[in-house]
């Protein structure tokens, strides 16, 4: 089964910047009319801009997804029950290494009213500090593998990720992978055991800005088959 298709909006936030009039609320009732299956928003989307969290909970849009980094974790009770699922990610988007203060959110959040993520290294390592935290998701970056300089290189990073992901459904973490997937490799990625949703930043916004959504997502789901 091909994995559900989610859209990072931030990459909207910076293009507004340069349009003004760009909506994210259009985009993404675009991007799901086209066939996206889940929302993320990056926690400055609500800090530095008009956006509220309960704008992305209208009827015909998919699942939320905020992503916080580790530092504005304290930000994130402020939205309430909006998040279905909150993502922490390391500094300037990294993986996660400060598991101290995910620990102590997840202790003041208790995961009731959202499931908890975070974005890691595919090392059973990180694997075990999910488990502590009683985490839902593991999120895994596909840049290793589109940055590899040769398809040796390539071929052990997936190898690598094939290995995470097998570990993941063994303790019962699901899986997200999240990141570049170029041309060549969305049929890789999504044939990587137990991957149930891919991210493709930023191709997905290139292509959407080329193609518009709707033909994005569908040449999209064209390359991962």
């Amino acid at each position: 089964m091909i994995p559900r298709i989610g859209l990072d909006l931030e990459a909207g936030l910076h293009i507004a910047r340069a349009v003004p009039d760009l909506d994210l609320l259009d985009v993404a009732y675009g991007a799901v009319h086209g066939g996206a299956q889940v929302l993320m928003l990056p926690m400055a989307a609500f800090v530095s801009s008009a956006y509220t969290p309960d704008l992305f909970k209208r009827p015909g849009l998919p699942l939320l997804v905020v992503k916080t980094e580790v530092d504005d974790l304290d930000r994130v009770t402020g939205l309430g029950r909006a998040p279905d699922r909150v993502l922490v990610v390391g500094e300037r988007g990294r993986t996660v290494q400060d598991w101290s203060r995910v620990a102590a959110f997840a202790a003041r959040t208790g995961g009731e009213d959202f499931e908890l993520a975070a974005l890691i290294e595919p090392e059973v390592s990180a694997l075990k500090e999910l488990i502590r935290l009683h985490a839902h998701w593991a999120y895994f970056s596909t840049e290793s593998v589109v940055a590899a300089s040769t398809s040796q290189a390539a071929e052990a990073e997936l190898a690598r990720l094939t290995s995470a992901c097998l570990a993941a459904a063994k303790v019962n973490l699901r899986v997200a992978l999240w990141g570049p997937t170029g041309r060549h490799l969305p049929q890789a990625f999504a044939a990587l055991p137990n991957v149930e949703e891919i991210y493709p930043v930023p191709d997905l916004w290139a292509m959407a800005l080329r193609l518009g959504w709707e033909r994005a997502i569908e040449e999209l789901r064209r390359l991962m088959q």
